[in-house]
């Protein structure tokens, strides 16, 4: 039966609500909010000077009413320990949405915990051990003593290599920035662990180590520049679907050729026109169909190319333009450095760019001549490049990314007005740590060592290497193992037994057994393996700050109490830490307990204080006062001071020419074409006849982590799609609904069969890291030079497992296209 909210009837919100400011927490868009929050026992009234909005609720509203809200923005939860109404609506006067609200953030009430309204109650609520021969509840000084004592063993016998962690490095809900200063203080400053990963990739390394180490900082330009460009060239990125508003609310208003009086006050006599689309992606996406829709078929080109042969497109893109004259000299002598010789190493012909590519030779030279020819009078074309999973998770990642900076620097389109070279993004963006310089570069490849047996423990802070990291199926087979080994030492001592415990758990660890210790917001698949489980809060329970695409740095403040005993994961970082320094100093080891100090903070903005705004660039002039009176606008990164009251950011980086390198000159990089980089990437794609693509959809966030207890989503997705091409169903004997199994030598999976009339002859689409059909499991294990994941370029086999099982019998599986 399809999903049903039952909810009849919707309570007025008051004159004397609280308001708090909220960004939404799932992508890294970070569209304005505004909860809203009252006794439980009350409602406002239809009278204007009885509800919060001022207005006559008696009398029939407007379309798109400011005062309305629906019921998915609606929930009873804790706050201060009483029951308390709670709307949460988007905030109109946000530049980011201005009031619009995705599927996911109009969603943030009804995704509260709440033992009023039934919702989210898989939760964690206290801490969890491994006694009795199950997960049971028990408090924090018992927990984090287990954890501190096993941990502190583990490094006296194999140093601080031994202790493996997974970490989130983001905002949102996956981190902010007193969270990832809390964890970092503990693994970077207290300690100086090496084996350590990111939450989607398998070591600790960032997915845009190639714009960076050209000086090129990933998050360059503003959401305004959507609006400004003349041609947005979008690369392996999906915007409607995963950046919904920012799409919505600054990329159409340009398609439909609304800015143009934007672009005229910004651009004087400089010609304007409306805006166009360059997509490059081997699948016509929603978002493709959308440009089509809004900005007509002629201003919309769709390079469905090869997968993976990106890099010679836009090496090929870079010739031509250097060729025509259509870069930017003066930029480029003035703020650049080796162009010379990045043109002479890339030289790379439209003729083989279409060979390799597959696309025509006059798409290719179409596509260049809508990104570079000068407009009339001689004006240089505004073009903002972005990308992002695509391109990143994609094949050899690093040097593609830099040959798209190439292109964009060539034609001096960053630091200006509607430009930018820019990734699009999945959280918000939250990084503050100390110093990584001990990890190295290439940094250690995580999940391969665990696989190979090495590390004792193993500290995992929202992460899930079962759905989200590569090579899934062999990591889940040995991680089991190794934590069985330690589970059935710990079930043959009594629990009391502190040091018999730690002894158990250490011999077990020297067969090859691993400690696992899994500090969540939920129960996780990896969670299954932990021997401890530590309940964290989430946005909302705690303050919490982040940026989010364009470095917009706000403040979510607290509007509910976390569920149980949970706290912030900085506040469960300082407690660790404590309870290792109590350890080893029982154990004698003072000089080493000295180490964890400075842990001594009461809330997050004790964390945030002695992380951000002691450490990070402008972080001086940012305080949580500051950030509430700013409200769901906040400030751009980096701060550069305070002015009447107000934090003064910065609009967009780069604007004065100067870049992140010693001499503040960019530096072109040398990019040539090498073929399927990754090993075995080649070999598998000889042997298995799909593409096994894969993806996000609008309607689950992420690993659907939120959604295994929410109807809404799994009702539409019971089980994750593979989108395939209608004649390929066929051959295999599929209708739609049908469960697939999808096989090659790294593992199998299995999903419902999507059929989609745009899907290419074998190329499919595969939702990314779903819980009941892991994509993962089919990735083989090839990473770069620097261990960044090849996520994209999978192919293996499928067959037909069963007909579409009842769960499934009363899904849609119409095209998701829409017309103007």
């Amino acid at each position: 039966m399809a999903y049903k909210r039952q909810i009849g009837r919707l309570p007025i919100v008051p004159v004397n609500a609280k308001v708090h400011n909220v960004v939404c927490h799932y992508c890294i868009v970070g569209c304005g909010y505004k909860a809203y929050s009252w006794d439980a026992r009350y409602e406002g009234g239809t009278a204007p000077a009885d509800n919060a909005f001022g207005v006559d609720l008696s009398q029939q509203q407007e379309a798109d009413t400011p005062a309305w809200y629906a019921p998915s923005m609606y929930n009873i939860v804790r706050q201060d320990g009483r029951d308390v109404h709670i709307v949460i609506k988007p905030d109109r006067e946000c530049s980011v949405n201005s009031g619009l609200g995705s599927v996911r953030g109009a969603r943030i009430a009804e995704m509260s915990y709440s033992r009023q309204r039934n919702t989210q109650l898989q939760r964690l609520t206290d801490p969890l051990v491994w006694r009795y021969g199950q997960l049971q509840p028990t408090s924090w000084e018992d927990a984090l003593d287990l954890v501190a004592r096993v941990t502190a063993a583990v490094i006296a016998e194999q140093g601080e290599d031994g202790l493996f962690v997974s970490a989130f490095d983001h905002g949102g809900a996956g981190g902010g920035y007193e969270n990832t200063w809390g964890t970092g203080k503990l693994y970077f400053g207290a300690m100086k662990v090496k084996n350590i990963r990111i939450h989607n990739r398998p070591a600790y390394n960032s997915e845009v180590h190639g714009s960076r180490d050209m000086g090129v900082g990933e998050l360059n330009n503003c959401y305004e520049d959507a609006q400004l460009a003349d041609t947005i060239v979008a690369v392996g990125t999906n915007a409607l679907e995963t950046q919904t508003n920012y799409f919505l609310n600054h990329w159409v208003p340009n398609l439909r050729g609304a800015s143009l009086d934007k672009k005229k006050a910004e651009f004087g006599s400089e010609p304007v026109e409306r805006g166009r689309v360059v997509i490059v992606d081997p699948r016509r996406t929603v978002t493709v169909n959308a440009c089509e829709a809004e900005a007509g078929k002629e201003n919309v080109l769709h390079l469905a190319l090869n997968s993976g042969t990106d890099l010679a497109l836009f090496n090929a893109w870079f010739t031509y333009a250097v060729d025509k004259g259509w870069i930017d000299k003066a930029f480029i002598g003035a703020s650049t450095n080796d162009f010379d010789k990045a043109v002479a190493a890339n030289k790379t012909s439209i003729a083989e760019a279409a060979k390799i590519t597959g696309l025509s030779e006059a798409d290719i030279v179409k596509a260049i001549t809508w990104i570079a020819e000068p407009k009339a009078g001689g004006a240089r074309r505004r073009a903002m490049f972005a990308y992002e999973k695509g391109l990143i998770w994609g094949n050899d990642n690093y040097r593609t990314n830099q040959s798209l900076v190439n292109l964009a620097l060539a034609t001096g389109n960053i630091g200006r007005p509607g430009g930018g070279c820019v990734r699009m993004g999945g959280h918000q963006e939250g990084y503050s740590r100390p110093s990584d310089a001990h990890v190295g570069r290439p940094a250690a490849y995580v999940d391969k060592l665990l696989i190979e047996g090495k590390g004792g423990v193993h500290h995992i802070w929202g992460c899930d290497h079962y759905k989200t990291t590569l090579n899934a199926m062999e990591f889940k087979r040995v991680y089991k193992k190794r934590t069985d080994l330690v589970k059935d030492a710990m079930n043959a001592v009594p629990y009391g037994d502190r040091p018999a415990m730690v002894a158990a758990i250490m011999d077990a660890i020297r067969k090859g057994g691993l400690f696992s210790v899994d500090v969540d917001i939920v129960p996780t698949k990896v969670g299954e393996a932990a021997h401890v489980m530590l309940p964290a809060a989430t946005s909302g329970e705690m303050n919490l700050t982040s940026m989010n695409g364009e470095r917009r740095m706000r403040l979510t403040e607290r509007y509910m109490d976390p569920p149980g005993v949970a706290m912030p994961d900085c506040l469960i970082a300082a407690r660790i830490a404590n309870h290792m320094q109590r350890v080893l100093g029982e154990m004698g080891k003072a000089d080493v307990a000295a180490k964890f100090s400075g842990f001594d903070w009461k809330t997050e903005e004790d964390a945030f204080m002695d992380g951000y705004h002691g450490h990070e660039k402008g972080g001086e002039f940012v305080t949580y006062d500051l950030l509430r009176t700013m409200g769901t606008n906040g400030f751009q990164e980096p701060a550069t001071g305070v002015q009447d009251g107000q934090i003064v950011g910065t609009k967009r980086l780069f604007a004065d020419g100067k870049f992140n390198k010693p001499d503040g000159k960019a530096v072109f990089a040398q990019t040539q074409w090498r073929g399927l980089e990754a090993p075995g990437k080649q070999a598998e794609k000889d042997k298995f006849p799909f593409l096994i693509n894969n993806g996000r959809a609008n309607l689950v966030w992420q690993s659907a982590y939120l959604d295994v207890e929410n109807e809404f989503v799994t009702d539409r997705w019971p089980y994750p799609f593979i989108e395939l091409n209608l004649q390929d169903m066929a051959e295999l004997g599929l209708k739609q609904g049908d469960l697939v199994e999808v096989y090659n030598d790294n593992g199998s999976t299995q999903a419902m069969a999507y059929p989609t009339p745009s899907a290419k002859p074998k190329q499919a689409f595969m939702l990314f890291g779903y819980p009941t059909g892991v994509q993962g499991n089919v990735v083989s294990s090839g990473v770069n030079e620097f261990v960044i994941p090849n996520y994209k370029q999978t192919w293996g086999s499928i067959r037909k497992i069963a007909d579409a099982p009842k769960g499934v019998q009363h899904l849609s599986f119409k095209s998701q296209e829409y017309t103007s």
